[in-house]
């Protein structure tokens, strides 16, 4: 996994995550109104495997399913990065969560934080690395 890469999206996964959470509600309501649906009540042929309402029920379950997959691994890559966050000194913590989170600029966070530009950038470039090597020292071990 890239560090990088899940903070620069990190509003963009907690929003495909609550789309992905908006659609397994969708799909959830979907099959209360399949399973709502008059069955004909006539006999089935022989060979009969399932109806055209267990079918769609099946084809919904398995589409959220889906989703909750998705959710989950996307979850999942996002506490690793918060958790890797929180291993940070405070200051460093604050200028990530600042950057990534809040989606501040470089130069805001200099001027809240009364440092030069360079230095930010620095404590960024670093604090990255850090993660990244934290992540990959553990990952390597498991």
């Amino acid at each position: 996994m890239n560090i990088q890469e899940v903070l620069e999206n990190y509003n963009t996964y907690k929003f495909r995550i609550s789309v992905a959470e908006a659609k397994i509600q969708e799909l959830e309501d979907e099959v209360i109104d399949i399973k709502g649906t008059r069955l004909d009540g006539m006999p089935k042929s022989t060979g009969y495997v399932e109806s055209n309402v267990e079918a769609a029920v099946i084809e919904k379950h398995n589409k959220i399913e889906e989703k909750e997959r998705e959710i989950k691994k996307i979850k999942l890559e996002l506490k690793v990065v918060e958790d890797l966050v929180r291993t940070l000194k405070k200051y460093n913590q604050d200028v990530i969560e600042m950057r990534y989170y809040q989606k501040m600029s470089i130069e805001e966070i200099a001027a809240k934080k009364d440092k030069e530009y360079g230095a930010i950038q620095k404590t960024i470039e670093r604090s990255i690395a850090k993660m990244q090597r934290e992540y990959n020292k553990y990952y390597k071990m498991s």
